[in-house]
């Protein structure tokens, strides 16, 4: 299946579901172009997040250039957590492992911010590295 139509149907299953139990009109839903801040000496990245009714996040960011996928879940009207994970490539395009990110945030009408932590994992999936970040979205 080509890229294009393939998350054509992804949005397009997205789009026909039901809401899942709690989203309604929570504030995250939508898309979103984010500011990721890390602490020490890592520099910050821009990013794009989509929020779905059914559940599903979907981002990207400028460092690692490849699709996150997730899911996120309500805790209140405007609280929520979120988790997605990506592969992480050398410069040459090996792969070099994954990113599982989880965290905890809060909505409103036009913004959202969020923190919590990035688990890299090497192709073997052994755990190398934990760094905390934190997130700041304004919807588009």
């Amino acid at each position: 299946m080509a890229p294009a139509a393939g998350m054509a149907a992804l949005f397009s299953a997205d789009v026909a579901n039901a809401d899942i139990e709690g989203v309604g009109n929570h504030f995250i839903l939508g898309t979103w172009h984010v500011d990721i801040l890390f602490p020490g000496p890592n520099p910050p990245e821009k990013g794009l997040f989509l929020f779905t009714n059914t559940g599903l996040v979907i981002c990207t960011n400028t460092r690692v250039r490849d699709l996150g996928l997730g899911k996120w879940k309500p805790l209140s009207s405007t609280r929520f957590d979120y988790s997605f994970r990506h592969h992480m490539f050398m410069p040459d395009g090996s792969w070099v492992g994954t990113l599982d990110v989880a965290h905890s945030g809060t909505a409103a009408q036009n913004s959202f911010t969020s923190s919590g932590t990035g688990t890299v994992y090497d192709t073997s999936g052994n755990q190398t590295e934990t760094v905390t970040s934190q997130t700041s979205g304004v919807r588009y």
